[in-house]
């Protein structure tokens, strides 16, 4: 389980380090990018009739945690 959550960790912060600086120079481009990417990833998590195991599913919610707290600094930057 412990590389589960390392995965997890690199996941998330690997997502928010590539977009730290195109949060700063144009958080609402980013913000829009970030949530078609989100949109696309929330109907294939629920699209798992084939089974995903446990390291497909930690993948994905890690991506997903990634990503909506880019999605969440972006908003912070834009001031809503």
């Amino acid at each position: 389980m412990e590389f589960l959550a390392q995965r997890q960790d690199e996941i998330v912060n690997g997502i928010q380090d590539f977009f730290a600086v195109q949060i700063k120079e144009n958080p609402r481009a980013t913000k829009r990018q970030v949530e078609a990417e989100l949109e696309s990833l929330y109907v294939r998590f629920g699209n798992d009739w084939t089974g995903r195991g446990i390291v497909g599913d930690t993948t994905q919610m890690a991506t997903i945690a990634g990503l909506e707290a880019v999605r969440a600094e972006c908003l912070a930057q834009i001031g809503h």
